[in-house]
């Protein structure tokens, strides 16, 4: 693969998102990619599945939107919407625990992956951000009904409107982050977390997660549609290519 490394060890298999030059952003190719690898996932043996960034700057910047801002029209929006929705849903349906490890900072599609994921860790510098409404967006991926699940329609609406940049300790006391560590032992702490995971029998762990989605399943895939059209309008949207070329100024600028 060009974009994704994976590794297995010890029954923990881990998912690298390894494009540090942009940050850890998804391209199409990405996406293509991180969809092979959830499919695929069952037959490597693990137990466990951790999905982290290379580096330690960004779990996932989101889209990548030197490659995607290529994309203008609602009919290509809504069909990279609906696959890379179709792609988080593999997560909740996996058998085994699927951890987001927040390496550094997730925003925007990143925050989306993030969620769609059975639980956080996060190292203590990094921050996490559904940014999309700083570009004239909304999420597309899911993220709005499992924001929703975990933290409450209030917050979950508020975090959404505002695009707020949450550090982790306050992702934490809201909710969206299960666990926090300390920056310089976030690796270690990481892999003894998915080691002791991984020692305990697949059934059970399967069995757990089944039994915690039919609680509060955090895929719904009924909204689908109307998420994704929606989406599709506000990126075909003049505001929004305003925006990115209004972002895109600023970082010259800097």
């Amino acid at each position: 693969m060009r974009d994704l490394r994976v590794e297995v060890d010890g029954g923990v298999a881990t998912l690298v998102i390894d494009r540090p030059q942009a940050r850890n952003a998804l391209a199409r190719q990405t996406m293509r990619e991180l969809d092979d690898v959830l499919g695929s996932i069952n037959e490597s043996g693990a137990r466990v599945l951790v999905i982290r960034g290379a580096g330690a700057r960004a779990f996932c910047a989101g889209g990548d939107l030197k490659e995607l801002e290529q994309m203008r029209s609602e009919s290509e929006a809504a069909e990279m919407a609906r696959e890379m929705r179709t792609t988080l849903d593999r997560i909740p349906q996996l058998r085994i625990p699927v951890i987001a490890a927040l390496n550094g900072d997730a925003f925007g599609g990143g925050a989306e992956l993030a969620v769609a994921c059975d639980f956080r860790v996060a190292a203590r510098h990094a921050r996490i951000s559904f940014a999309q409404i700083t570009l004239g967006l909304m999420p597309a991926w899911g993220a709005s009904e499992r924001l929703a699940a975990l933290v409450g329609r209030g917050r979950a609406l508020y975090i959404l409107f505002t695009g707020e940049v949450m550090s982790a300790a306050k992702a934490r006391k809201l909710g969206l982050v299960e666990a926090v560590c300390s920056s310089e032992s976030f690796d270690d702490a990481l892999r003894n977390l998915a080691q002791k995971i991984a020692a305990a029998p697949p059934a059970a762990l399967a069995g757990i997660k089944a039994s915690v989605n039919a609680v509060r399943a955090h895929h719904n895939p009924e909204a689908a549609g109307d998420t994704i059209a929606a989406f599709a309008k506000t990126w075909a949207d003049p505001a929004h290519w305003d925006a990115v070329a209004n972002l895109e100024r600023r970082r010259r600028d800097r």
